[in-house]
């Protein structure tokens, strides 16, 4: 055996490490066995190619009010936030590629009708996640059992409120409402605080700060509270086979075998399919893993000379009905000269915008930007410097996909409230953003399902210990 330990952790994103953090300072001996050459998951951080600062490929937002451990660990490290910048106009685009100037924080001026049912479906929405009721039965299998589509049309969605809440869904998952059962996407918006607040870049709102340093930063100052030898990186799984009750081995892809009591697993559902399970997981899990999704999401990141965008009154916040963006945010930070904006291509749109040449895919986004800006694409073209692209979808160790995965109809309703939180199988505990009712999909979701499955199997040690 390579280790003989309490737990093994697989995975070494942020609730992975966050586990880890927790049995080893209850005094658990620990092995953490990640994929990767390097700490964080989804979590990473790219250098500018002219050097002026850093860039997000994936997880970039937090705040300091409601997602307070992640805020915990900027201020223990000592990292620099950076607020989103809300002052200005947002541009909002129609599906006929018609631009509105609108005042960040307020509804595009469409019809009476439609705006009247876009703050309809966004109410009632809103009262259905904070409704207890909604998350059991019998009214969460119903849930569960339409798209999110069938939802807003049951509740009298016209065909821009659909489109309104088609962006809400491609800017959180990379899929379209039909794609999305209207429970899952309710349990997002409940342990966001609401539909409003999820989508809100102000304070209290998820995506109200960035991290100059980067976001990578944290897990990396994670792993150093670690003891050395504890992560072993490049050491993707292959297996986890019970051996006993007590007695858990992970083989790696290397044929490197590690013996535990328990095992936590800190991956998405999708990459699960790259292990080998015995016995195998049951029932539930397994239908799960066979059909949770990532979308189609992509940070197509463009690099400029200056902010342009703010001289004409714009805040770099954009959203558009027609594509190939689905929205934009500025993700400068000014003191370093670091200007850009971060364009996401998400679902049915991105799939085309996939099949052209990157030459294309760049003037597709140039072209748009200038219209979404009103400063044409001859103007784009002069202040930008380059672009940089995210490739979740080609990384298996990610699931092939990102942000994080959800469920299409049918798969979790049932099971009273709260069915993803910490699954168990056995001495196996599973952890991550994807399976918390809390912060679901963002950095503080991970990090608080990853206290709570370490929480889950230090109660489970210190029984066994007790029998013993």
């Amino acid at each position: 055996m390579e280790s003989t330990s309490d737990v093994i952790v697989v995975g070494a994103g942020l609730s992975g490490l966050q586990a880890a953090l927790d049995l080893h300072c209850s005094c658990r001996s620990v092995v953490v066995l990640e994929a990767r050459d390097r700490v964080g998951g989804k979590l990473r951080t790219v250098q500018r190619p002219d050097g002026k600062g850093f860039q997000e490929f994936g997880a970039a937002w937090l705040n300091d009010t409601n997602q307070q451990h992640m805020w915990n660990y900027c201020r223990q490290f000592g990292l620099t936030p950076v607020v989103q910048n809300i002052i200005g106009a947002v541009a909002c685009e129609d599906a006929q590629g018609k631009v509105q100037s609108v005042p960040f924080n307020t509804l595009p001026e469409f019809s009476q009708v439609d705006n009247d049912s876009i703050k309809s479906i966004r109410d009632k929405f809103e009262a259905a996640s904070f409704d207890p009721e909604s998350f059991k039965e019998p009214r969460r299998t119903e849930l569960d059992n339409i798209t999110f589509e069938r939802w807003c049309v049951r509740n009298g969605a016209t065909e821009v409120a659909l489109r309104t809440a088609t962006v809400w869904t491609r800017g959180t998952l990379g899929q379209d409402p039909c794609d999305v059962s209207a429970l899952a996407f309710l349990e997002i918006a409940r342990g966001a605080l609401g539909i409003v607040n999820l989508r809100y870049d102000g304070k209290h709102g998820p995506q109200h700060l960035r991290l100059q340093e980067g976001t990578q930063a944290v897990p990396v100052g994670m792993a150093k509270l670690l003891p050395t030898g504890t992560i072993r990186l490049n050491s993707a799984v292959r297996s986890i086979s019970r051996r006993a009750p007590l007695e858990y081995v992970v083989t790696t892809i290397h044929g490197r075998r590690h013996q535990a009591r328990k095992v936590i697993i800190s991956i998405p559902g999708p990459a699960y399919k790259t292990i080998t399970f015995e016995p195998a997981l049951p029932g539930p899990m397994e239908s799960y893993i066979a059909s949770v999704r990532f979308g189609c999401y992509v940070k197509y990141i463009c690099l400029f000379r200056t902010p342009f965008w703010r001289e004409k009154g714009f805040c770099g916040l954009s959203q558009s009905f027609k594509g190939p963006l689905n929205h934009t945010r500025d993700t400068s930070v000014d003191s370093q000269g670091n200007y850009a904006l971060t364009c996401f291509v998400t679902s049915t749109p991105a799939r085309s915008w996939l099949r052209l040449s990157d030459r294309d895919r760049r003037e597709a986004v140039l072209r748009q930007l200038g219209s979404l800006f009103t400063v044409g694409y001859d103007k784009v073209k002069e202040e930008l410097l380059g672009t940089i692209t995210s490739d979740w979808h080609q990384d298996q160790w990610a699931g092939w996909g990102c942000p994080f995965a959800c469920p299409p109809p049918g798969v979790i309703g049932g099971g009273g409230t709260g069915g993803l939180c910490n699954p168990r199988f056995g001495g196996i505990t599973a952890v991550g953003t994807e399976f918390t009712n809390e912060w679901r999909g963002y950095m503080e979701g991970a990090v608080r399902s990853g206290k709570r499955g370490a929480s889950l199997v230090l109660s489970d040690l210190q029984g066994e210990d007790n029998n013993l």
